[in-house]
């Protein structure tokens, strides 16, 4: 497994790249979700490699990747690791997708960092978690994750993480992968990320922005989607039917050539 060293922790990442030798192509860097690690966003890679170098890293306490020293979590800081892996792979610029939290992480380097942004994503994300919709409860998420961990936590409310046709394979594979990170770790990122409402920060934000959700999402409803999009000035949304707030395991294909579109678009007009 690759390391990368930065910010007073070794990272764990992947570089995947089949783009063309003989043209300059734009990186594109894809952000994980909590209790997730990059090997979510696996079934991505196929499509953007064959024209993008793509990037991803384990979020601190996630998959490969170790816990902060301290136990806290702080989100200028998240926000900061990803400044921090871009320069240690010498990245000036990338497309940064983000899902879920790893979309609130990404909204917050959007607003700190915009001179490294060429476009943002966000798949199922939002500014302020403790924006859920009404039938999740986040008291209830705590008690899961300190009774029975992360798989336990995942599999719980499967039925909001994903639609009624999803395979349950991949609900097994999701879980599975989420009991790589340990139940601590998610607690103190979502005491962290519950605290934090990005709201105020929306129309500051000057990328080029795709906001991508699904329209029977529970933990980050369709209103949370419609307010990023009218807050952002840069921004557009795309909902999709049938699929859960795990979107990107649901429809990876369908969803990584509709970015694949937007950030060549993005690159065309410069």
């Amino acid at each position: 497994m690759p390391f990368l060293s930065a910010a007073g922790t070794q990272f764990h990442y992947h570089v995947d790249d089949y783009s063309p030798p003989w043209r300059e192509c734009s990186p594109v860097l894809l952000h994980h979700a909590a209790g997730g690690n990059l090997d979510r966003w696996r079934a991505w890679v196929p499509a953007l490699a064959q024209h993008h170098p793509v990037v991803r890293f384990d979020m601190r306490g996630h998959g490969g990747t170790p816990a902060p020293s301290s136990g806290v979590y702080r989100l200028p800081s998240l926000a900061a690791d990803i400044s921090s892996t871009m320069d240690g792979l010498g990245l000036e610029k990338v497309h940064l997708v983000g899902a879920s939290a790893g979309g609130i992480v990404s909204l917050r380097f959007a607003h700190d960092y915009p001179d490294r942004l060429n476009s943002l994503t966000l798949v199922a994300s939002t500014p302020r978690l403790a924006g859920l919709g009404d039938s999740v409860n986040a008291t209830v998420w705590r008690r899961t994750l300190e009774q029975s961990g992360t798989r336990a936590w995942l599999l719980a409310d499967a039925e909001k993480r994903f639609g009624p046709n999803v395979d349950r394979q991949v609900v097994e594979w999701y879980a599975e992968e989420g009991d790589k990170t340990p139940a601590e770790a998610v607690l103190a990122l979502q005491a962290c990320l519950l605290a934090e409402d990005l709201t105020p920060l929306l129309p500051h934000i000057p990328a080029p922005t795709l906001i991508l959700g699904s329209s029977n999402d529970e933990i980050t409803p369709p209103e949370v989607q419609e307010l990023m999009a009218s807050q952002i000035p840069n921004a557009m949304l795309e909902s999709f039917d049938g699929v859960g707030h795990n979107m990107k395991v649901e429809i990876p294909g369908l969803l990584s050539e509709r970015v694949l579109r937007f950030i060549d678009r993005i690159d065309g007009a410069e």
